[in-house]
């Protein structure tokens, strides 16, 4: 890897509970999320980005061992909330990240901004006015930093209407902000259990798999692909560019 990009692996869905024999649609979270970490440390990201639903059940458990579980992969991690995470449990063991507002990290010429698009008791996401503001004025920076922004629900149909039905409510006032910004080069979230990947004007907009299960794309309901579990890598250079593909264990 070049010196002057950025190797950042996207890890999310985890979906580990407080009982590790407990199976997610039939498989192991805790196995299938241990062989990622192990494919992980071979491409040796520079930070590890978590996009939502590391627990199941929102467990102290399950946090704690999926925090010494990723810690082993050796790079700086960030995370924000999905919907079945505790954000108050999941706060103690992951510090850094969108647990009062958008959480801004800076690396090589980028600025990642993660944001907390939950709502208590509901699966769906939505921010509120304050969360949208506080957006428009970190992306307000004018000294020529790229921005990447992640979430935890697709702002976008992803075409498979059993996860379709749970989205970012009114995305419309999300992209309102995110549009008015030339620097805005990638939006990444979770959620939908498979890979995604559009482009919207010069901003690639990329869901991520999961790390226990996937889906086979565009299906009614939840249809398990038998590719397995896999999670994002992603590549930033300092001009701006993207590149991006799926990481499965061995």
């Amino acid at each position: 890897m070049q010196n002057n990009r950025i190797r950042i692996l996207q890890i999310s869905d985890c979906h580990v509970a407080a009982d590790p024999t407990v199976l997610y649609r039939g498989q192991s979270a805790d196995r299938n999320l241990s062989a990622i970490v192990q494919a992980a440390r071979n491409g040796e990201p520079q930070l590890v980005l978590l996009t939502g639903d590391i627990s199941e059940d929102g467990s102290r458990e399950s946090y704690e061992r999926t925090s010494k579980l990723l810690a082993q992969i050796g790079a700086e991690l960030i995370a924000l909330p999905g919907n079945h995470d505790d954000v108050t449990l999941m706060h103690q063991y992951f510090p850094a990240g969108p647990w009062n507002g958008p959480y801004l990290h800076r690396l090589k010429g980028w600025q990642l901004i993660m944001l907390d698009s939950t709502v208590h008791g509901q699966v769906s996401g939505f921010f509120r006015p304050d969360h949208l503001e506080r957006l428009q004025m970190a992306l307000n920076s004018d000294d020529g930093i790229h921005q990447l922004i992640a979430l935890h629900h697709q702002p976008v149909m992803v075409g498979a209407p059993w996860i379709d039905r749970y989205p970012l409510e009114s995305p419309e006032r999300f992209f309102a902000v995110t549009d008015r910004s030339s620097a805005v080069r990638c939006i990444v979230w979770g959620h939908i259990h498979q890979d995604f990947r559009v482009q919207r004007k010069a901003c690639s907009l990329l869901g991520s798999p999961s790390s226990v299960a996937n889906s086979l794309p565009g299906t009614e309901r939840f249809s398990l692909d038998p590719a397995g579990p896999a999670c994002r890598w992603l590549e930033l250079s300092a001009e701006g560019k993207v590149e991006t593909g799926i990481l499965y264990p061995a």
